[in-house]
Parts: structure tokens; sequence; C-alpha cells
């Protein structure tokens, strides 16, 4: 069995990946939008992502945690492949989720509603970001239960204060602009942009959320032992 296949089964063993990936995405449907902005299922899909990511990267976590990387470091797998391995298949879980979302919203509210095809390529840009930063994030912990306690609540606020569990224009102005060095911040700009045509916005925001993707990968596949 292939390090892919293999993580891929052990996420998908946990309880919560399936209900996560195909049940939640369809309640947040359920949710009124409001006027002036694409429908509110959109931006709080990004809190859904968030925590999605957080439970794909257990396994990584805690193979980190217990010193199974000390025993790769001394195998035949190279922890390039491993780590590789194990984001690919977060990556496809979480593209899975968007897909879910997305074709409901299609029958849902129609193909008017937005340009899906841009919408798709935001989130893949934003779920690689959210797996890297929950990556990154675990490499401060030597527990996870410790690491998602506190998780519950950072990830919380961050995806409040940037605009994606309530509309950004109702937030000071010199919050708003304080915000924008906050990753999450980035998905709520692109959704913004989307909504007003601007394709210079849109792709400011994809461009942003793969360098913070990158720089929380570098962190995040550190061999901290």
């Amino acid at each position: 069995m292939s390090i892919f296949t293999f993580a891929l089964k052990e996420n998908l063993r946990q309880k919560l990946t399936l209900p996560l990936l195909l049940l939640f995405p369809l309640v947040l449907l359920l949710v009124p939008s409001m006027p002036g902005s694409l429908p509110m299922s959109f931006s709080l899909f990004g809190l859904l992502n968030f925590y999605s990511a957080f439970l794909l990267v257990r396994t990584v976590a805690e193979d980190r945690m217990r010193g199974v990387l000390v025993r790769i470091a001394s195998s035949p797998i190279s922890h390039t492949h491993y780590l590789t391995s194990h984001l690919a298949a977060g990556s496809l879980l979480l593209i899975l989720q968007s897909l879910v979302l997305l074709v409901a919203s299609f029958i849902v509210h129609g193909s008017g509603t937005t340009n899906y095809l841009l919408l798709f390529i935001l989130y893949c840009s934003y779920s690689v970001m959210t797996l890297s930063f929950s990556l990154a994030w675990n490499t401060m912990f030597r527990s996870y239960t410790t690491s998602f306690a506190l998780f519950s609540g950072v990830g919380s606020i961050l995806c409040l204060v940037s605009g994606l569990t309530f509309p950004l224009r109702f937030l000071p102005p010199a919050m708003q602009r304080m915000v924008r060095v906050l990753p999450t911040y980035w998905l709520a700009h692109g959704l913004e942009a989307l909504y007003e045509q601007a394709g210079a916005s849109l792709l400011l925001a994809v461009v942003i959320l793969l360098i913070f993707a990158g720089i929380f990968l570098l962190v995040g596949s550190r061999r901290r032992l």
C-alpha cells in the first residue's frame, strides 16, 4: 500500500471526516445571504475548510509527536515522500469538499451567481494554505489535544476578524487595513473581488494565499522530533 493510499484511508477512518466533507457544506447553504455580496455560504466555507484541514493533518501531527518520524528517518522512505503523500491526500479531500459546495450551490443558486471555475481556483488556493497552516501550527505543540484546543479559539478569531463569518465592511476601517496580514483575509478579499468581477484583485488573492502556503509549508515540513 502506498503512503498516499494509507493517508487517504486513515483520514477517512476519522469519524468527523465524511460529515465535514459531504454534509456540512450542504448545511452552509441554509444560511441566509446578505445583499451586496455573494451567498454567505461561500465565505462561511472558509471556516469549515480551516477546521477540516486541521483534522486532515492529524496523522502527520501525531506521528511527529509520537516519534514515528524518527523511525521514518532510518527507513528507505524519505521524509519528503512521506510528507508529500500525506499532504496530497489531505488536499484531495479538501478539493472534494469544495466541489460538494460548488455543485450544490450551482443547483440551488444557479449558474448566474458567480464564475464557479474561478471560485474553485480560489478555494483550491485557500485549501492549500489552510493545510500548510495546520501543519505549521502543530509543530509548536507536543500534544494534539492541546494543539486543537488552542486552534479552536485562534481559528475562529482569524475567520471572524478576516470577514469570513460576517462581512468585512462592518469592521472599522483601521481594522480592515490591519487584518490584511492574516492569511484568512485573502479568501474574503478574493470573494469580494469575484463578486465585483475584479480579475486583478482576485489574482492577487490567489497569489498571496499560495505565498502564505509556501511559508507555512517551509515551517511545518521541519522534522521536529
